[in-house]
Parts: C-alpha cells; sequence; structure tokens
C-alpha cells in the first residue's frame, strides 16, 4: 500500500467516522518537556514549570487510556509532546499501543532517537515519523532553537529512518527568523527524498499561561503568511497548480439565507478526533485549552469523548465567516478564530489579511504565466 492510499484511507474513514461520532484518531502529548528551546513553542515546560500545574500520565496509565480508546473505535493515534522521546519509558509505552493494532505516526524533534528505538521501530515500525525542521544548518538550529549541535542529529536521524523503509515527513514552520530560508528549507527536503510540510500561519501560544517559554514568539505578518502560502505552492507543485487554484478562487460558495449565527465546528475536532495532554486533559485541539474535559475526573475515555463531544456540538462560529465570499480559499478554523480572538464566533481579521494576500498572489502569479 502506498503512503499516498494510506491517507487517502485515513481520510475517508475519519471523515465517516465523524458523522457517527467515533473517536478514529487521537493525539497523545506524552510530555510538555523537551530538549530544545524553540522561539515559537506553545507548549514546552520545564520540570519546575510543570509542578504546579500538574503531573505526567505514568506509562501505564497512558497503555490504560490507549485500550478504553480502541474499545472506543481509535485506530490511527499521533504521539507528541514536546518531545516525546524524551520520555525514558517511551519505548515500553509505544510497543504496548502498537501491539494493541493502531497505527501510529511519531512527532519529534529528530535528535534524540537512541538506539534502543531504533531497534523497537526495526521490529514494530511507526506508520509514520514526523521530523520538525528548523533549519538547514547548525546556524539556524542555535538561533532558532538554542542548540546548532541538533542539525547533525536530526540529519542522521532522517538517514537512518530513510534506511530503514520508515516513511519520513518533514514539517517547518516559517517564522521572521529563518523567513529568508524559505526555499533552502523545501529543497533540503527533496535532497532527502522527504515531503516538507511548510506552515506559514503561526498559533498564538494560547497555553503561554502554562509557562514562560513563548516569551520570544514571533510570527509572520499576515501578509507574508498568505504570500509566502502562494509562493511556496509555485515552487513545489509549478505553475499548473497555481493556475488550478486561480481558475477557481473566485467561485462562489453556495450558501443559504443570512444566518444570525455562523456555521458549526467544520474540521474533525471533537467530532471523530481528540487531543488529550501530558496530563489528562481531553481537548478537540491541541491549540486550544477549551472546550476540556478532565479524563482523570471521569470513570474512563469513554464517557470523557461523550462529554466533549457534546461541549463541541455547541459551538458556533462567527456567522461573518459563513457568509463570506471569500471563504472557499480561507484557511480558518476554530482553533485559529479562538485563538486570534479569544472566541469561536470572533472574526479573526488576521485569517481575512492572510487570505487576501494568498489570493491576490496566487492570481499575480497566473497573471505573469499565462498558459499559452
Amino acid at each position: 500500500m502506498t503512503p499516498l492510499k494510506s491517507a487517502d484511507i485515513k481520510s475517508v474513514l475519519t471523515r465517516n467516522c465523524a458523522l457517527k461520532g467515533i473517536p478514529a484518531s487521537g493525539i497523545f502529548e506524552l510530555t510538555p518537556r523537551c530538549n530544545l528551546r524553540c522561539k515559537m513553542c506553545y507548549v514546552r515546560l520545564t520540570p519546575e514549570q510543570m509542578a504546579p500545574i500538574g503531573r505526567e500520565l505514568t506509562a501505564q496509565e497512558w497503555i490504560k487510556i490507549g485500550k478504553e480508546c480502541v474499545d472506543a473505535g481509535l485506530v490511527f493515534l499521533l504521539l507528541t509532546g514536546g518531545e516525546p522521546t524524551l520520555r525514558k519509558d517511551f519505548c515500553e509505552i509505544y510497543e504496548a499501543l502498537t501491539l494493541m493494532g493502531l497505527s501510529i505516526s511519531i512527532n519529534t524533534n529528530g535528535t534524540m532517537l537512541t538506539d534502543e528505538i531504533k531497534e523497537l521501530w526495526q521490529k514494530l515500525p511507526p506508520a509514520q515519523v514526523n521530523i520538525t525542521l528548523y533549519g538547514v544548518c547548525r546556524e539556524d538550529y542555535e538561533s532558532l532553537c538554542g542548540d546548532g549541535s541538533a542539525f547533525d542529529r536530526v540529519c542522521e536521524s532522517i538517514d537512518w529512518l530513510t534506511q530503514a523503509g520508515i516513511l519520513v515527513h518533514l514539517n517547518t514552520t516559517v517564522t521572521p527568523v529563518n523567513l529568508h530560508k524559505w526555499t533552502q528549507l523545501e529543497d533540503f527536503a527533496k535532497s532527502r527524498n522527504a515531503e516538507l510540510r511548510m506552515t506559514c500561519y503561526c498559533f498564538k501560544p494560547t497555553r503561554r499561561y502554562e509557562c514562560d517559554s513563548c516569551t520570544d514568539f514571533d510570527r509572520l505578518t499576515a501578509e507574508q503568511a498568505g504570500e509566502l502560502t502562494a509562493l511556496d505552492i509555485f515552487y513545489r507543485e509549478g505553475i499548473d497548480a497555481i493556475r488550478k487554484r486561480a481558475k477557481h478562487i473566485d467561485t462562489p460558495v453556495q450558501r443559504g439565507c443570512e444566518l444570525d449565527v455562523g456555521d458549526p465546528m467544520q474540521c474533525l475536532a471533537g467530532r471523530s478526533q481528540f487531543w488529550l495532554d501530558w496530563n489528562g486533559k481531553l481537548t478537540p485541539c491541541g491549540m486550544i485549552t477549551t472546550p476540556c474535559v478532565d479524563l482523570l475526573c471521569e470513570e474512563g475515555f469513554l464517557s470523557a469523548w461523550e462529554k466533549l463531544k457534546a461541549m463541541c456540538a455547541q459551538i458556533r462560529l462567527c456567522k461573518d465567516c459563513t457568509n463570506c465570499p471569500e471563504k472557499g480559499s480561507c484557511m480558518n478554523c476554530a482553533a485559529v478564530t479562538f485563538t486570534e480572538t479569544g472566541a469561536f464566533d470572533g472574526k479573526p481579521e488576521y485569517m481575512c489579511r492572510l487570505n487576501r494576500a494568498f489570493r491576490d498572489t496566487v492570481k499575480k502569479i497566473a497573471e505573469e504565466n499565462p498558459d499559452e
């Protein structure tokens, strides 16, 4: 089965499960601890900062919750952090969850793949490993993450995973610090035969109240983010991809009457997908802290899921967004709206500007490269 077909199967299955409220896809945030200090991080905590907030769930707790999730319908699981491989019991957790039949992916910075982890992954390979790429040289990593030597370890991990036949995806977030390197990041991924997912939009760190690790948080302007999103499509996919988007970008979105309330949540969060953080808080998405159910205070995962699902069903988004003629190209979602405005029904002006810049850039590129 090719990776593309696997992704298609996951998409179809999770969307069908959303219609029935089955939690087919989940994220376990095993820890907020990390060995890097990235400037845009929204979750990193030191052990001292964690103490007044809560405690990490133990390996046995994660394994028990995993069994309950499988019974509730979980198929696809992402293990993330912080840096999940920082946990000394990571292999114990990973092996137990894998043997339950789950399709497991890993989010990692790629700097801590020990011999124990490699040996385990050769025996029980993950479905996919997503490595966050912060730059293309030691200097980039020193500037953005505080550790220049991390770059060498990332390269070694990518090469090892590729040689082991494990699917590797690279993720990168563009900030003012590495904006000038965006084409080099794309070229680095191509040189490793890996797909790169470039994120030009940075969520505001709404979980910052838990720590002080994001004091250097800085992101692109809305105009920079929108323009770069279009330029990256052009760089990766070529002019045909831009022409296709330009052709349909002004197609009006079919809608009913003008409503006094906005649409319900459109994504899978809280319908067939969930996020469980390091100390047992169940949310629809890791970018937001509400709605939230404390799993440790519930009778089990299914009870918590039913409560979360009911909360998410009550959410309504901005009515202006519902009736916006440009909504077809907008990358807005419930989590973005909440982090930008502090409310689910607020109007995220940053995203309006980002979408406008994206649309303008797509049209401009298409006009400058007419189909002969």
